[in-house]
């Protein structure tokens, strides 16, 4: 069970500050750079100065970072390159990593070595929850031993909580982004005796055979070449008030 916030944590005003995030962030890496800031600076009033790093692994494509700071991004860069390290097993399987003192903990020994040259001495990593096979983790480092109390650990579940409200609402702002993205892309790509094609299917309600039929014949009996055919047809259904082409059958 998550450790409750402390009672003088305005959870409100986080889950307002966070919303503003949103509505400013035009694409994910941006939102988890300043997410990842928001984050630090809050966790910093119960632990004094901690970088902060958030990494979000999606099934397709690379993984997308934020930090703080160079020292978190260069960390997150670490887990995510080799797979391993306490985000990236708090994300994906156990929820939450707490380490005391790295210069004891014998566990991802690439990682701890980066983390030590980077003077981290103890972090904290927290899954932040979405929904679908997309995963995301949330990790503090602090220069001291022992640098999360009681209450930074309450603090920063709860940060988590309203991080994970706001990069559902993120991912599937991007979502609906690339979906538009890719169907510009693919009308982009077709060629003008398909859209012709279409444009004759949809005003005449007839199938794709007899569709290609017409325009086959038109083309022989206008003289003119497909593509030419084909690019005055859909010149025709671009105007602002669309002629109706008349298909003789």
């Amino acid at each position: 069970m998550a450790a409750r916030a402390p009672l003088n944590y305005e959870t409100a005003d986080i889950t307002r500050r966070i919303q503003d995030l949103v509505l400013n962030s035009t694409e994910l890496s941006g939102f988890l750079e300043n997410l990842s800031v928001f984050c630090a600076d809050e966790l910093a009033r119960f632990s004094g100065d901690v970088s902060c790093g958030i990494t979000v692994l999606r099934p397709s494509g690379a993984p997308v970072m934020g930090g703080s700071d160079e020292r978190s991004r260069s960390l997150e860069d670490e887990q995510t390159r080799d797979r391993e390290g306490p985000g990236v097993i708090a994300s994906l399987e156990v929820g939450i990593v707490s380490v005391t003192d790295l210069r004891s903990e014998e566990r991802w020994p690439s990682f701890v070595e980066a983390a030590r040259r980077e003077k981290v001495r103890s972090l904290l990593a927290l899954r932040l929850h979405l929904a679908g096979p997309t995963s995301a983790g949330m990790i503090f480092y602090s220069s001291r031993p022992h640098g999360f109390g009681r209450d930074a650990m309450a603090a920063a579940h709860a940060l988590a909580a309203e991080a994970s409200k706001g990069l559902r609402l993120v991912l599937r702002i991007v979502s609906l982004q690339e979906t538009e993205e890719n169907l510009r892309a693919a009308m982009a790509s077709r060629t003008p005796t398909d859209l012709a094609l279409g444009v004759i299917i949809g005003q005449e309600r007839c199938s794709y055979d007899v569709a290609l039929e017409w325009l086959f014949r038109a083309s022989r009996t206008r003289n003119v070449s497909i593509r030419d055919l084909a690019a005055e047809i859909v010149a025709a259904a671009d105007e602002p008030h669309p002629v109706r082409v008349l298909f003789d059958r």
